[in-house]
């Protein structure tokens, strides 16, 4: 028998798959929550590389999912009167009850035993496969935590999901200012009458408007109700006399969780309760549901258990990992994004897009060419036509060597706005220039790319990279973006 912990996405799918592929085993799923108890959440994002995993391993999954999905939104940004496009209608959405609705039916059609209502811990199950997909606070993975190797970063930045009673008109990022408040909204349509809301907000403003005060005042399973009366007022233009909607919404701090390992004797861990991604660049649900199909794959046609644990995490830890950097680095992009909501909106677009690291602003300017020439109009005249000469234009705009001393810096740690960061940045307030240097893997490269916007940012020095050549885009694209002033290139 295979049990499965938890009835989410990652655990329905995965049920679901373990038992088409293999028909003569039982797959039990135990949901805590009753049939009866509302689903908790309003709307998930999917991108169409998702839907493409799961049509090749499921079609008829992906056919249901997508027929239930809102299909077509594009993004924009919106800073004060300005909006500019960021990319066109490339996304599905889907609210998160509708989801588990698709995902139930077919679990159950695949012959899966599914009992809600049952909050059941690894002790409580005698099963030759336990797979833990019972959330961010897994309670079998805090059984198991001395096996698997935890850790868990909590983020700087505050966020509070909700959703309205309307579909906007296109998926949009908005910053407002309100009193002594800075908040952004980040919405997307997931039915013709439903649109994900979800708020950010920072340390700053949690200080200077009391949202500490209402966030006490608030008891345990309620809405921040004082809050949501700020929000609504600060988002009314984007509201349109519309109200938020509320389900247990309050403000939090996103956790980043990842284990050393995935799996401990009979027992392996998928979706949130393996690991979280921050939602600025995708969804808990994409990675969940790719989890899915990997583990079905491995445990298909082998009664070596331990070996298909393996197979499964070598499979999907790379992608998952890769996934988990460029997640962090945009969480430190909309956690330290006050130091940049007063640039041209233009501006804005360029660095969002590329925060990350795995877009250029050839890609941006493929897609977008009227926002990326509006942002690039700072690199001065004389700009190709042609997105794939861009690199080499920006080359010939960088900021001129200096004679003035430079402050070398040896970087490699992801946080630049943690404690070490902090003594590098207050150590260098009278440079007029700083390098930074250090290894050549992706996360180091990234570093010192966001340690140098830091200081950027925050001072007037000047701030030269030093990359390897196989990072010569990414260079360009963090000087055209004003991350950084120069760039220089080692083989």
């Amino acid at each position: 028998m295979i049990a499965v912990i938890g009835g989410g996405p990652a655990g329905l799918f995965a049920a679901r798959l373990i038992k088409l592929n293999q028909p003569s085993t039982d797959v039990v799923v135990y949901e805590r929550n009753g049939s009866d108890v509302a689903t908790f959440g309003f709307g998930v994002g999917l991108t169409e590389a998702t839907m493409s995993n799961i049509a090749a391993a499921d079609p008829h999954a992906s056919e249901l999912v997508r027929q239930a999905s809102h299909a077509g939104h594009d993004l924009q940004l919106r800073t004060g009167t300005a909006s500019v496009p960021l990319h066109g209608a490339r996304n599905l959405a889907i609210g998160r009850a509708e989801l588990l609705a698709v995902l139930t039916k077919l679990a159950l059609e695949a012959g899966v035993t599914i009992r809600d209502g049952q909050r059941v811990l690894v002790d409580d199950i005698t099963a030759d496969v336990i797979v833990a997909a019972d959330g961010v606070r897994s309670a079998t993975r805090a059984k198991y935590a001395e096996q698997l190797g935890v850790h868990e970063s909590i983020g700087r930045g505050l966020y509070m999901w909700c959703g309205t009673d309307f579909a906007v008109d296109s998926a949009f990022f908005s910053s407002r200012t309100l009193g002594d408040g800075l908040y952004v909204a980040h919405a997307y349509p997931y039915t013709s009458e439903r649109s994900t809301f979800l708020l950010e907000t920072d340390d700053e403003t949690w200080d200077a408007v009391g949202l500490g005060e209402f966030d006490a005042a608030t008891a345990p399973g309620e809405s921040d109700e004082r809050s949501l009366a700020i929000l609504t007022e600060a988002f009314a233009d984007e509201l349109a006399g519309h109200r938020l909607l509320a389900n247990r919404s309050r403000w939090a701090r996103f956790s980043t969780i990842g284990l050393d390992r995935w799996w401990a004797d009979n027992v392996v861990f998928l979706g949130d309760a393996a690991h979280t991604a921050h939602y600025t660049l995708g969804s808990g649900t994409k990675l969940a549901m790719e989890d899915a199909i990997a583990l079905s794959q491995a445990l298909a046609g082998t009664s070596d258990i331990a070996a298909a644990f393996a197979e499964y995490e070598t499979r999907r830890r790379p992608p998952v990992d890769r996934f988990k950097l460029l997640a962090a680095r945009s969480q430190r992009w909309w956690e330290s994004y006050r130091l940049r909501y007063q640039a041209p909106a233009e501006q804005i677009a360029l660095s969002f897009m590329t925060r990350a690291g795995n877009l250029s602003v050839a890609d941006f300017a493929r897609n977008e060419p009227e926002t990326a020439a509006a942002a690039l109009a700072s690199l001065g005249g004389g700009r190709p036509s042609d997105p794939s000469e861009l690199d080499d234009w920006i080359m010939t705009r960088m900021t001129p060597a200096t004679d003035a001393p430079v402050a070398d810096v040896h970087w490699r740690e992801p946080d630049v706005w943690g404690r070490e960061a902090d003594t590098v940045v207050t150590s260098l307030a009278s440079a007029r220039a700083v390098r930074l240097d250090g290894p050549d893997d992706d996360s180091a490269v990234g570093a010192r790319i966001d340690l140098a916007e830091r200081i950027r940012l925050t001072s007037n020095a000047m701030t030269i990279v030093a990359l390897p050549d196989k990072d010569r885009t990414q260079g360009t694209s963090a000087v055209a973006a004003r991350r950084c002033d120069r760039i220089e290139l080692r083989d």
